[in-house]
């Protein structure tokens, strides 16, 4: 059983069994660790470990300096284990595979298995880019952590691309559709990611997130390359328009009946709860994660009852009833705050609002208070 878990995707970390943080002094001995635990065991010789740490400075002087660092690391993993985690062979070093955990080794044993179970976890596991933010001003250690960076971030969006692909074939919808989003966290530059999520919205019938996509997608791209979205991309985005368009003059008898309830929270988990529990009862979901988002797509959709967040970027859920007011619209609002005191709630009735649910919400509390709203 592993002794230490070393944790090197995002910020460095190095917990015992318990989970408590463990603490390497020297930042050139958090650099050996990161280095030996990518591949635990393997055999690094000290003059490559000392020409890594340490290339500024001469020969000599650096096998100096890296007996005095393993010196100062032995004594702290002493203090963790009475066992040798730090494995030294002759003039070679290692770590003792079976006492440490390397998120790294883990991430990629997972993604060469390949199977749902496999990357579902590996996907989740991806917390940060490797060693994100970790430099120790030596020019070929620095340059190694850019290059693994790059390639661990790369495995992590090919993971997150299968994955994708794998749920997508079996119909498991909103699973792909979810993973499409962590992927696009990690990088929203993916245009070819947007287009697939573009196609899950198609496919689950949720038009107007497909079309928000591609506003996002264009939107991103003209941002940080500015450039428009390839031909492909704005051809389904024709077609998801010729979609709509069909749907709105030929509506079903459902889609006449059911009600429209906007979403909006800055909380990316709490928005699509609060979505998947008032679809999977019945109503139509159209979600915003501000408040400027939530004016725009007032002023494009018939809106029948708001569930507004007040903690909001940009403009708060206040302001946004009240602008509404101003343009004399008249859509009533639920709203829904963790917010501590009496004054978010005595302001919200103030100014107009129809029913106030104070965070954590009870799923069944939601859609009482919904219903007796709508009727």
């Amino acid at each position: 059983m592993a002794v230490l878990h070393l944790e090197l995707l995002g910020d460095f970390r190095l917990r015992d069994e318990s989970g408590a943080l463990v603490t390497i002094s020297a930042k050139k001995s958090q650099a050996m660790l990161a280095f030996l635990g990518v591949k635990p065991s393997q055999l690094v010789s000290r003059d490559k470990m000392a020409n890594l740490l340490w290339s500024s400075t001469a020969p000599e002087q650096a096998r100096q300096s890296l007996r005095q660092t393993l010196s100062t690391l032995r004594r702290e993993l002493a203090q963790v284990s009475p066992k040798k985690i730090l494995v030294e062979e002759g003039d070679f070093l290692s770590l003792d595979a079976s006492m440490v955990h390397v998120d790294v080794v883990e991430l990629e044993t997972l993604v060469a298995a390949g199977t749902p179970e496999a990357l579902d976890p590996a996907t989740r596991l991806y917390d940060g880019d490797f060693l994100d933010g970790f430099l120790i001003d030596e020019e070929r250690f620095d340059q190694w952590v850019i290059a693994e960076r790059d390639r661990l971030h790369r495995v992590a969006l090919r993971a997150h691309a299968q994955l994708v692909e794998q749920l997508s074939r079996v119909d498991a919808l909103d699973e792909a559709i979810a993973v499409a989003q962590r992927a696009l966290r990690l990088d929203p530059l993916q245009e070819s990611m947007h287009r697939t999520l573009m196609q899950l919205y198609m496919r689950s019938g949720d038009l107007l997130n497909a079309l928000q996509q591609f506003d996002a997608c264009a939107k991103v791209l003209r941002r940080e390359l500015d450039v428009e979205p390839d031909a492909e991309t704005k051809a389904l985005h024709a077609e998801i328009v010729q979609m709509r368009k069909k749907r709105s003059t030929t509506p079903t008898e459902r889609e006449t009946t059911r009600k429209n309830v906007l979403v909006v929270e800055d909380n990316i988990l709490n928005r699509e709860l609060t979505n998947a529990v008032l679809k999977a009862a019945g109503y139509h979901v159209f979600t915003a994660k501000d408040g400027a988002e939530a004016l725009m797509l007032l002023g494009r959709e018939h809106v029948d009852l708001m569930l507004l967040d007040i903690d909001l970027p940009f403009i708060d859920g206040h302001k946004v009833l009240e602008a509404i007011h101003e343009q004399g619209m008249h859509v009533p609002a639920i709203f829904v705050s963790g917010l501590p005191g009496d004054e978010p709630e005595v302001k919200a009735f103030e100014i107009g609002a129809a029913d106030f649910i104070r965070k954590p919400v009870k799923n069944s509390v939601l859609l009482a208070r919904v219903a007796k709203v709508l009727k």
